[in-house]
């Protein structure tokens, strides 16, 4: 074996460093783009995060502000109102639903619910000044429609139309669909969303 010229040796030492130099440059590269996708996928997981902190955020101040006006706001009302079921909220039905529930309290719906003439009066004007001629309950309901029970109204109907029998009338723990609280579990603060349905027995439901 012949021996290596300094010319050669010194042609082998500048390839050897071109290729160090080459391998080194490739690892360098693959680290920094490594370390930019762990930092934007971080920031992106951190700005997801938060987008999602802050749209939960938002949606629970909007349903407190749209519910804000739901919850009875007549201590009377849900105080003589809430032995047998939940006060519900005035807007569920308009002024002359309330005017006929009202009139009849010496048989509502089979029961004697009669007060003084001063706590009727007193209920009376609270329901029909905070009732709902135009929330979405009645806006289906002609002007010659007084339905006396939420549970018949078509919105009420549209929304409960999935939940089966054996959940609700069945149920020894609702037995009925005016049992709003049983599985609306915020409804007396005037919460009815329906992503907080929790059915005795059943658990959380999601339509």
């Amino acid at each position: 074996m012949s021996e290596q010229t300094p010319a050669k040796a010194a042609q082998r030492s500048k390839v050897i460093n071109v290729l160090r130099y080459g391998a080194g440059s490739l690892l360098l590269g693959g680290a920094l783009v490594l370390g930019l996708y762990g930092v934007g996928g971080g920031i992106h997981t951190s700005m997801a995060d938060s987008d999602h902190k802050d749209d939960d955020h938002s949606y629970r101040q909007y349903e407190d502000y749209r519910n804000a006006s739901a919850a009875p706001q007549n201590a009377l009302y849900a105080a003589e109102c809430s032995s047998c079921h939940i006060a519900y909220p005035a807007k569920f039905l308009p002024a002359r639903s309330w005017q006929a529930l009202m009139s009849g309290l010496d048989d509502h719906f089979g029961e004697d619910a009669s007060l003084t003439p001063e706590q009727q009066s007193g209920i009376l004007n609270y329901l029909t000044s905070a009732a709902g001629d135009d929330y979405k309950f009645s806006r289906r309901l002609d002007d010659q429609e007084t339905p006396l029970r939420i549970t018949e109204l078509p919105y009420f109907l549209r929304k409960h139309d999935e939940v089966p029998q054996r959940m609700v009338q069945d149920n020894p723990q609702v037995r009925s669909f005016s049992q709003c609280d049983s599985c609306h579990r915020q409804a007396a603060k005037g919460r009815f969303n329906e992503h907080e349905v929790d059915i005795p027995g059943f658990g959380r439901w999601d339509d």
